[in-house]
């Protein structure tokens, strides 16, 4: 995997919410999209195939957070 792009970002429960953080860049984290939550990345795998696969469909579903939500 030499020379891939990673990324390291991941929530901790800090005073009572949720906070995000980025120790690969040191900076903070804003306008992500949480794709999956979960123990680790065995929990949430975006992908997990086993031989040849093609997309043949992409569907984004997209709903707006009240305020004060997590």
């Amino acid at each position: 995997m030499a020379g891939l792009p990673r990324a390291a970002g991941f929530e901790a429960y800090v005073d009572g919410c949720w906070q995000t953080f980025d120790p690969r860049n040191n900076v903070p984290r804003a306008g992500r999209v949480l794709m999956a939550r979960g123990r680790d990345a065995a929990d949430v795998a975006i992908s997990n195939t086993f031989g040849p696969a093609k997309l043949t469909k992409f569907v984004v579903h997209c709903e707006p957070a009240e305020v004060g939500s997590d």
